[in-house]
């Protein structure tokens, strides 16, 4: 095999470290794109392993290799489909028996694997040891601890990884029921041709593992005879075979873990003293109330400081100069060159800004486990919404972006609980509105203003939820989850999680940025510009009071949220609004675009995840709140001075 084509997929649990690990072993010359025919990502990129180059891929966090969940799915498909050379098990220690289940399902593919045993340091913290050689030995492939957060141990991985002598010989076999062993010989003698594992999968009707293991036709006889078997054998255990199968699993990872793993005294004490008062329920939700408001003040003070200074740059170095120059230009092309760069300005100055200081921090809440205790405090409240606790991270996920918080809603029990999560993260004010929030009425109007704006939305949000949770029919689930460790996120981690995040705005955005802008100048130019504006001033200037022009930049905050302030600066003529807008207006402006229809983005994924149909109502009930929550503070304002 040539080694520098070899391709190596990390797998494991959700919340074990996996995508630091890939982060670090990557850097940040990664691809992310959805899997085809799906809307669950995977990252890929490439390593140097001495003076190898490998290809590597991060799947999705999963739990097993069945079919419960998309991410199942997508892994799934990809391990069977792509036929990775080397998979990189990443491992949890702290939570050892309960990632073996999936790690004796991975053995069981016959393909060469590596186990990265990782958070070794968070493991003794809590007292924890185990005997990673005995742990090879028993399941006859490399153990190797790793700190993935500080880099430990994963060079040995890779190096392991690559080397020729790998292989899946050896390897741990499951004891199971005696009836499913015989089941599995018995099916073995007449489909001679089809491996054990793709046998034992037919047993559990798994049909989509079975076909893409050994093609439609034989996977059909196979799934007809196995079903005769699997009717056999839950007479006599009175229980699904998927229900017994998982029962031998999870009862050989637990005699593993039983003979590797050692309990002593806990190291961390004061590490566990706070991890006790952030999933108390009073001290808890004050961390939480605490969290986010810091969130906000550290992308406001920071992000405000950072659009002061660029905007400085751009009027003072590259506009003004450019209008001298363009001044004696035909009016087309001065305003095509001229909007252009105001929209380049606005993309640098409003959005970039706020966007990067907004997902360090909450690549630094994701890192550091704190996301999943906000899930555990939050569960009674989120229980009068209809939800439950889970939904917090999907939620959470929101103050991001839309899009992958309502992929998230994915992990929730029910289309109830997924229809309810999708409504209230489509009013939640992601990164894109925060650059409205914070780059218009935080930086022009005031701090409180800006934050009162958030007390507005969440108001809304619990209102809307209250009566959805109460309107829609469907089943109540309770929460059962993984509170992953607390940890110290790594700072390398963080900024290169912050820039692939980021990379997409600045690919995606500023292209439509900027021939939105050019396209505008010439529609300036003609006057069709001012008859929209003109046709729906009744609306836009009678009913909440904005400058004609305002309606033009709400369109373009349907493509991208933050292309609304963005557009508004380009057609004002500057980024400096306190020369074309009251307060008023701009708090206003900032309600309505935090409020009405979704991102073109979010609108193609809630159809994908609810149907036309919910997409529909959803964006129409969000124009009619936003106009009308609008219109309400413009009369407010209007008639009591000093409100805003």
């Amino acid at each position: 095999m040539d080694l520098s084509s070899k391709n190596i997929a990390f797998v494991g649990n959700p919340s074990v470290g996996k995508s630091a690990f890939f982060s670090r072993v990557t850097g940040i010359g990664v691809i992310v794109s959805n899997y085809p025919g799906t809307t669950v990502e995977i990252t890929k990129g490439t390593v140097q392993v001495g003076r190898r180059t490998v290809n590597v891929a991060d799947l999705p966090g999963i739990y097993s290799l069945g079919a419960a969940t998309e991410d199942e799915k997508v892994s799934k498909r990809y391990l069977l489909k792509e036929h990775p050379d080397v998979i990189v098990n990443v491992v949890d220690a702290t939570r050892l028996e309960r990632n073996l289940f999936l790690t004796l399902q991975i053995l069981e593919l016959g393909i060469p694997t590596v186990v990265a045993l990782n958070q070794i340091d968070a493991a003794r913290e809590m007292g924890i040891e185990v005997d990673t050689e005995k742990l090879s030995e028993l399941l006859g492939v490399p153990v190797i601890p790793t700190v993935a957060t500080k880099g430990t141990g994963l060079d040995e991985v890779m190096k392991k990884a690559v080397d020729p002598s790998l292989s899946f010989d050896g390897r741990i076999r499951v004891h199971y029921d005696n009836h499913i062993r015989n089941a599995v010989e018995d099916l073995g003698a007449k489909f001679p041709d089809v491996d054990k594992v793709t046998r034992l999968r037919a047993l559990e009707a798994d049909v989509e593992f079975t076909e893409l293991s050994c093609g439609k036709d034989v996977a059909e006889a196979l799934l007809s005879e196995a079903s005769t078997l699997a009717n056999n054998i839950e007479q006599v255990h009175n229980m699904p075979v998927s229900d017994t199968i998982a029962r031998d699993l999870y009862g050989e990872a637990g005699q593993v873990t039983r003979i590797v793993v050692s309990q002593g005294d806990v190291e961390n004490k004061l590490k566990h003293r706070i991890d006790s008062m952030l999933t108390s329920e009073y001290a808890g939700i004050l961390g939480l109330i605490a969290a986010l408001l810091l969130t906000f003040f550290m992308v406001f003070r920071v992000g405000g400081f950072l659009e002061e200074g660029i905007v400085y740059i751009f009027e003072t170095y590259l506009i003004e100069p450019a209008r001298l120059v363009m001044a004696g230009y035909h009016p087309v092309i001065n305003n095509v060159v001229i909007y252009s760069l105001l929209g380049i300005e606005a993309g640098f100055a409003i959005a970039v800004p706020y966007i990067g200081i907004f997902y360090i921090v909450l690549s630094i809440l994701e890192d550091s486990g704190y996301l999943t205790r906000a899930a555990y405090i939050m569960d009674r409240v989120t229980h009068k919404l209809g939800l439950h606790g889970r939904s917090v991270i999907p939620l959470v996920l929101g103050f991001g972006c839309s899009v992958p918080a309502i992929m998230a809603t994915r992990t929730l029990n029910t289309m109830r609980e997924r229809r309810i999560a999708s409504v209230l993260i489509s009013l939640i004010p992601c990164s894109a509105r925060t650059i409205i929030i914070l780059g218009l009425v935080g930086t022009f109007v005031g701090f409180w203003a800006a934050v009162s704006i958030y007390v507005l939305e969440l108001v809304i949000i619990l209102s809307v939820g209250w009566l959805l949770g109460r309107a829609l029919p469907g089943e109540r689930t309770g929460l059962i989850m993984e509170i992953s460790p607390l940890r110290t996120p790594d700072a390398v981690a963080t900024l290169k999680k912050t820039w692939i995040r980021v990379r997409e705005f600045i690919y995606v955005a500023f292209p439509l940025l900027i021939a939105g802008s050019a396209i505008l100048g010439a529609l300036e130019v003609t006057g069709i510009l001012d008859s929209f504006d003109e046709l729906v001033s009744p609306i836009s200037v009678g009913l909440l009071g904005l400058p004609a022009f305002a309606a033009t930049a709400l369109v373009f905050g349907i493509l991208r949220k933050e292309m609304a302030l963005e557009i508004l600066a380009v057609l004002a003529g500057t980024a400096n609004f306190l020369m074309i807008l009251t307060p008023l207006q701009m708090y206003v402006f900032a309600v309505i675009t935090t409020i009405y229809v979704p991102c073109v983005a979010t609108i193609a994924i809630l159809k994908h995840e609810l149907g036309t149909r919910d997409t529909i109502a959803l964006s129409s009930f969000t124009i009619i709140l936003a106009f009308t929550v609008g219109a309400i503070i413009n009369y407010v304002g209007s008639n009591w001075s000093g409100v805003i």
